[in-house]
């Protein structure tokens, strides 16, 4: 279920169908990104499970943001530490010339929101933090 909505987040933006179109036309391109995707699906599919873990709420995701730097610099980004003098922030930069496209991804927890990984209310601590908000695939699949 995490691995679906994971390359669902990854994806989504490569393959949606335009209105009224019944199949979406997938060319070269967008299959080898898919592929790629899907290539890596258990090793994102563990980080994001990883972040999961950490329950890291706003400006102090020490554990996350290192797994996420981690994973990017594994990958060939070029990571720039904290970013805008926050500990957490980051960013992770690949390739050079035009376009430049950014994208934000969020990986911090919401106090109160303690979760383990089933669909009814089953906190993990009491009161706790935790991504019911899913900002564990959002900052992965960023």
């Amino acid at each position: 279920m995490r691995r679906q909505l994971l390359l669902a987040l990854l994806i989504g933006t490569i393959i949606l169908p335009v209105c009224g179109q019944k199949k979406p036309k997938i060319n070269a391109n967008k299959k080898m990104a898919i592929a790629a995707i899907d290539s890596k699906g258990n090793e994102l599919t563990a980080l994001s499970d990883k972040i999961w873990s950490f329950e890291e709420v706003a400006f102090q995701e020490e554990q996350s943001s290192a797994a996420l730097m981690e994973y990017a610099e594994k990958q060939g980004f070029k990571i720039t530490k904290n970013v805008g003098g926050i500990a957490t922030a980051f960013t992770a930069e690949y390739g050079s010339g035009k376009p430049i496209i950014g994208i934000m991804g969020e990986f911090d927890a919401l106090p109160g929101l303690s979760q383990k990984p089933v669909p009814y209310k089953d906190p993990v601590n009491t009161g706790g933090a935790g991504h019911c908000c899913v900002h564990n695939l959002f900052g992965v699949a960023s």
